[in-house]
């Protein structure tokens, strides 16, 4: 099993979030007994299977993809300006976006993704505040931001969770999950992303997901029952460093 390299001890600075991104009534802060984490991965990095461990422990999830894809249905508020961006070839006749078109065309095109992102984002974070504001008094909210430190959000956030996979496991999962996508498409799709070992540097932990799926469920309950601990935000998984891969 591929294990993630190991991180420097200081973090590298972090660019501030972006305008739209901003936290006026305290909703991502943690606090003892309130934890509200982020959680992401790059593509095929098996980020979804460790939401849902953390969903099967007792945290709620809020997830991004879900969001954007609200935003982009038929009726949705972002729907009318990617159509605008992308053309009347980019929606289908019965009104949603042909979403397997868009996305080779964003995987070629960073302007193209940029344009579209600089729509959806910000719907989505608009989203995300109000389902926190409905689930406040939960003791665990994850927060599933595939996009994290590529939209510059992982600052809002602590603590942060990063489901590591290697290049090689992404580039297999990516393939065998889009049977369509050629080996060269596949490996453009993961360097649209930020390399691994940026992702790694910023990462207040890091749940390996390389092996069998009883190692990720080991990793995963193990950081559970360090983040639902009562000094969960004196020590461990926290702001500064963190523990890095777990044992």
């Amino acid at each position: 099993m591929d294990k993630p390299p190991p991180r420097p001890e200081k973090r590298p600075p972090e660019p501030p979030p972006p305008p739209w991104a901003s936290d006026p009534d305290g909703l991502l802060k943690s606090r003892p007994g309130s934890v509200r984490l982020a959680l992401t991965g790059g593509v095929a990095s098996g980020k979804s299977t460790v939401a849902e461990l953390f969903r099967a422990f007792g945290a709620e999830v809020i997830d991004f993809d879900l969001l954007a894809r609200e935003a982009l249905a038929p009726g949705g508020e972002c729907l009318p300006a990617a159509a605008a961006l992308f053309g009347p070839r980019s929606v289908l006749k019965d009104g949603t976006l042909d979403r397997a078109w868009v996305a080779r065309r964003i995987f070629k095109d960073d302007k193209l993704r940029e344009a579209l992102e600089a729509e959806v984002h910000p719907y989505t974070w608009r989203r995300m505040l109000s389902e926190l504001s409905s689930l406040r008094e939960a003791p665990v909210i994850v927060v599933d931001v595939p996009l994290l430190f590529e939209a510059r959000l992982n600052t809002l956030f602590r603590p942060t969770v990063l489901c590591f996979a290697s290049a090689a496991t992404q580039l297999r999962r990516l393939r065998e999950r889009n049977p369509d996508l050629s080996g060269r498409e596949a490996k453009r799709v993961i360097r649209s992303q930020l390399p691994p070992a940026e992702k790694l540097r910023l990462a207040d932990c890091v749940v390996s997901n390389d092996g069998p799926l009883r190692e990720t469920i080991r990793q995963a309950k193990a950081l559970w029952d360090r983040l639902s601990s009562p000094d969960a935000l004196t020590g461990g998984c926290r702001g500064g460093g963190g523990p890095g891969p777990l044992p």
